[in-house]
């Protein structure tokens, strides 16, 4: 099939695909959640392709589709330029930039309906630089996009912990620019009043406030109560999905979600 170029210099074949960039700090399950969205995603009979866009990850649960490490040597440059696994991944994924084209006539190609694309562990350092947000902007191209930012069950369970990754989401929004929707991951590893609670953080603010009162003092509480003022003044409440790719909960509510942003509430499926 011919293929034009669009006026973005990428190449089109005319088919829309869908993108959803899975961004979290490391460990959040960013690479569970991928595999777990793909097999949920095939059950459906709908089509997916896998990208790892982590250079210096060694055993993804997941076989990638497209693989960045193809086009980058994390190894290499590390060994080469003398740098540390920090260092590394920011040269590597600056490295990247020059290959997006590559990288994104190859998803093309595979021409299916969704792009899972599984973002460096290490999210500071592929959100706040320009490497990272460009990357993001140039395989998403014209296409519809959204991010899905996890935040890690371990650390929002706490009030605290909840203030500071919401914090860090609506950062990461910024950065990004694209819709996002905010997952609480790992489930599992809470009980069911746990994750209610959390819950109930994102629904109601001033539930947040009282346990953010009961549970802080000092400069902790000072900090903590300005913060959710600020939360408050940028809108307030922000649904927040429970998911565990582990035992598969929360996937389907994810997916009517996704189709939310896409399609106004539309089943791909059904339209195929």
């Amino acid at each position: 099939m011919k293929r034009d170029k669009g006026i973005s210099g990428f190449i089109d074949n005319g088919q829309k695909m869908y993108w959803i960039f899975i961004i979290g700090t490391a460990g959040s399950g960013k690479s569970l959640l991928s595999a777990s969205l793909e097999k949920w995603l095939t059950a459906a009979d709908l089509s997916a392709t896998v990208v790892n866009l982590d250079p210096g990850v060694e055993k993804p649960p997941y076989t990638s589709d497209v693989d960045i490490r193809e086009y980058v040597d994390y190894g290499e440059v590390m060994s080469k330029f003398g740098l540390g696994p920090n260092g590394a991944l920011v040269a590597s994924l600056d490295m990247a930039v020059s290959h997006v084209t590559y990288i994104r006539e190859e998803i093309v190609d595979f021409g299916r309906d969704y792009v899972i694309v599984d973002c460096p562990g290490q999210m500071e350092l592929f959100a706040y630089r320009n490497s990272g947000p460009l990357l993001v902007s140039s395989l998403g191209d014209r296409d519809p996009s959204v991010s899905l930012y996890l935040m890690d069950a371990n650390i929002a369970r706490t009030p605290t912990g909840y203030l500071s990754s919401m914090l860090l989401g609506f950062s990461i929004n910024i950065r990004f620019g694209l819709p996002q929707l905010t997952l609480l991951s790992k489930i599992d590893i809470l009980s069911p009043t746990e994750i209610e609670e959390v819950l109930q953080w994102s629904e109601e603010p001033y539930e947040l406030e009282e346990a953010l009162d009961n549970m802080s003092s000092g400069l902790v509480r000072d900090y903590a109560f300005s913060a959710l003022q600020m939360l408050k003044d940028l809108g307030g409440t922000v649904t927040v999905l429970p998911v565990s790719a582990k035992e598969m909960k929360g996937v389907e509510m994810l997916y009517g979600e996704l189709q939310r942003v896409f399609l106004g509430g539309e089943n791909l499926y059904e339209e195929i």
